[in-house]
């Protein structure tokens, strides 16, 4: 429903879905969000990780472009997971699950998914976060940021915090 929401959402702002589809730029302007807010977690001996999700109605425009520029956000404590909504032919979206860590550099950081295949919310979700616990380890455990053993943390001590703090994202885009 979270998701519907967000995409409904945005039609009660001044911004519409247009064309063409381009991703670059969010995909650059939310690496460099990831970086900071990891530098600050990091100043407060804390973690962070960021998960960008992206909403749209048709085949990204420049393949190579985008591709290049999750390549380099793979560098940052960052997912990317992209529904498709509506009828349109995603067939163009499949590279961006067809990530190959033999071939290809950076770390696999994106999922796409396509809305219309789920019958249900449940399994929606699930295709859409499943493959977020892996990337995340996968961030770390190639810092060498390994779990600890529990130290008298506490569940309390996880702070989720809202996506639509506006107050935290105008801080950061100036």
């Amino acid at each position: 429903q979270g998701i519907m929401d967000a995409y409904r959402g945005v039609f009660r702002t001044p911004l519409t879905m247009s064309y063409p589809t381009k991703f670059t730029e969010v995909i650059s302007t939310a690496a460099a969000y990831a970086r900071h807010e990891q530098e600050v977690a990091h100043d407060e001996g804390k973690l962070s990780y960021t998960i960008l999700l992206i909403l749209t109605a048709g085949n990204v425009e420049d393949v190579q472009e985008t591709k290049q520029h999750l390549i380099d956000a793979s560098n940052d404590p960052l997912s990317v997971v992209i529904v498709g909504i509506g009828e349109a032919d995603f067939s163009g979206m499949e590279f961006l699950d067809s990530f190959d860590t033999a071939t290809e550099d950076g770390r696999d950081i994106t999922k796409f998914v396509r809305f219309n295949d789920y019958k249900s919310y449940n399994a929606l979700t699930e295709a859409v976060l499943d493959e977020i616990p892996d990337q995340l380890v996968d961030y770390y455990y190639d810092r060498g940021i390994l779990p600890g053993q529990d130290e008298g943390f506490s569940q309390d001590q996880v702070e989720i915090q809202p996506a639509d703090d506006d107050e935290r994202t105008f801080t950061f885009l100036g």
